[in-house]
């Protein structure tokens, strides 16, 4: 094995041009002496492309050579046998050999090699799990989301799917949309596919990161936010019609939110309209509850387009947040009747970021043929 391994000028193999390739990957191009790393592909001056790379032996390729020995020619063209560097430094180790050692050299290619790695591993996208969440709308409008889509959104973002698939929860009943069986059995259903479906992975991933892409009723996607929480990583993502993308419009602030407070002489309740997609007449909420206070969030833009970067929707949310801090701590009231024309971002963030000991107990509302209660977060509906 050995005399196959050898050539004729008494030395052993050379290596393949492979066996080049795979050690210039390994070493990222650079000069695998110790404290160097000297780029060895381009010109530190002229910046112009040049090969003053050399292939140095850890074990000489011939037993006469520096650190050379019986295993010289076995190891001649091996990977593990080969280092990169500069010439001076490839001159310098086999100058002194008996300084520059077999397991020293070992050394020094396994720590560079490793440095290279994990400073590449560094340049790799993070992993999240897609979640799709599909709901009939109204429980008559089918919907459904490409799967082709969400992965060109998240890649948008700087992610890779963390599976080839995702997670599909789909949430499907025969009950009338008014009815409180339909709300009662849809909230169930959402509760144990969360469960099953994504906590069970956080068992064994805890630091998995998640794209949330939902088509679902306003309040189920609010109550979709409120299991998940704000203690891991997730980003939620909508659909824009033109273009027909779930990739976020803007990375700019394209949007401004305000409050307005309207107090009434007679009734008890405290009503919160989240007037983003549409405005919402203020005299059909007083005909279903007995409200005394009014507030009222509204968008600079009204429309489905209302929302077009995070940081829209960051801006949405502290202005969500001061009027629930408002109605708790300054106003005193423990519950608010929430009616939400909203893009489904801010129906994630309100039942995401929702503090049960901060916020009041918020009771949702749908608008159905009138608005009706739907599902209610807080309190102990969410024990």
């Amino acid at each position: 094995m050995v005399k196959n391994n050898k050539s004729s000028n008494n030395r052993g193999k050379g290596p393949s041009q492979v066996t080049k390739l795979m050690l210039c990957a390994k070493a990222g191009g650079r000069c695998q002496f110790e404290g160097c790393n000297k780029k060895l592909f381009v010109d530190g001056v002229t910046l112009k492309d040049v090969n003053n790379s050399n292939i140095a032996h850890i074990v000489a390729s011939a037993p006469d050579g520096p650190r050379g020995n019986e295993s010289s020619y076995e190891l001649s063209d091996k990977l593990e046998n080969l280092m990169l560097m500069c010439q001076d430094h490839h001159k310098l180790i086999d100058d002194n050999p008996d300084q520059y050692t077999i397991q020293m050299l070992k050394t020094m290619k396994k720590e560079q090699e490793q440095k290279i790695e994990y400073i590449l591993d560094g340049m790799d996208y993070p992993e999240s799990e897609i979640i799709i969440f599909e709901s009939p709308i109204k429980n008559t409008i089918d919907v459904n989301v490409d799967h082709k889509q969400t992965v060109e959104a998240i890649r948008s973002e700087c992610n890779n799917p963390a599976s080839s698939h995702g997670i599909i929860i789909r949430i499907q009943n025969h009950e009338k949309y008014r009815s409180p069986s339909y709300w009662n059995s849809a909230v169930r259903e959402l509760r144990y596919q969360v469960e099953h479906q994504i906590e069970s992975i956080y068992r064994y991933r805890h630091d998995l990161q998640l794209s949330i892409f939902p088509i679902a009723p306003i309040p189920l996607i609010i109550k979709l936010g409120n299991l998940l929480g704000d203690k891991r990583k997730i980003d939620i993502f909508q659909k824009t019609r033109m273009p027909d993308t779930w990739i976020w419009q803007s990375q700019e602030l394209t949007n401004e939110f305000k409050v307005e407070k309207i107090s009434l002489e007679q009734g008890c309740e405290v009503a919160l309209i989240v007037s983003l997609t549409t405005e919402i007449d203020i005299s059909r909420i007083k005909n279903i509850i007995d409200v005394a206070t009014i507030y009222i969030i509204k968008a600079e833009r009204t429309g489905v387009d209302c929302i077009r970067s995070m940081l829209d929707l960051k801006a949405f949310w502290q202005e969500f947040q001061a009027v629930c801090d408002q109605i708790k701590n300054v106003d005193g009231c423990l519950d608010i009747k929430l009616f939400p024309a909203v893009p489904v971002s801010a129906a994630f963030e309100i039942g995401r970021r929702y503090m049960p000991k901060t916020f009041p107990i918020i009771h949702i509302f749908d608008e159905c043929d009138g608005f009706f209660e739907t599902i209610t977060i807080g309190g102990k509906c969410d024990e």
